[in-house]
């Protein structure tokens, strides 16, 4: 979800803004694509541990967008699809952090997850520490100690905002996974964006090192 800070640059609105716009956008392209695709799982890269560099403004930024977020959605009910918080929350006030986790739901078949603070090195660090003493660990026991362990890793990933990188998301998940990048900053990504990428993706023939 990368381009909201040029979005407010090159828009002269306020950052807050666009974060606000990114949010919504967020909601649309996930409603659309679980709508339209067979597609059962969004993870959205919202706020990287790195982007913390920025100063307080970028914290101050989130919560509100946050609050807003959760105002707009406290009835669970509001979108077909659950709602799942994931990374180092603990920058987050408490009770925003309990308000973030009573809105996760589990009774859909779609999930959107959302990742917030979230560094891929750390992920790999910790799920290494947490199996530090064990033996024989294989691929499948070490994705269980990571933050995605409930999901399958990705079978695609898009990155708008112009740069050709992972910016240290998920770096142990994507061994197999189809890159996208478009120069298109997040706040504008369209619809028709989305069709465009999934239909390249499936017209892929993936053989997964064979």
């Amino acid at each position: 979800m990368d381009g909201n800070y040029r979005w407010s640059k090159k828009n002269n609105i306020p950052k807050y803004d666009s974060y606000k716009q990114g949010a919504n956008k967020l909601l649309e392209l996930t409603k659309f694509a679980f709508e339209k695709y067979d597609i059962s799982y969004v993870s959205a890269f919202a706020l990287s541990k790195h982007n913390l560099k920025r100063g307080s403004s970028i914290i101050k930024i989130i919560k509100m967008v946050l609050y807003e977020f959760l105002e707009l959605n406290k009835n669970k009910n509001n979108h077909n699809f659950n709602i799942l918080f994931k990374g180092n929350l603990n920058i987050l006030p408490k009770k925003l952090i309990n308000n973030l986790k009573n809105l996760e739901n589990s009774k859909f078949k779609h999930n959107l997850i959302i990742y917030i603070n979230y560094s891929g090195k750390d992920d790999i660090l910790s799920a290494s520490k947490s199996l530090n003493k064990s033996t024989n660990v294989n691929d499948n026991i070490f994705k269980k100690s990571l933050k995605s362990s409930s999901i399958p890793d990705p079978d695609m990933l898009i990155r708008t905002g112009g740069f050709k990188r992972l910016s240290d998301f998920f770096l142990y998940q994507v061994s197999f996974t189809e890159f996208f990048f478009t120069n298109t900053l997040w706040p504008d990504l369209k619809k028709s964006n989305i069709k465009k990428f999934i239909k390249q993706f499936n017209e892929i023939d993936r053989k997964f090192g064979s």
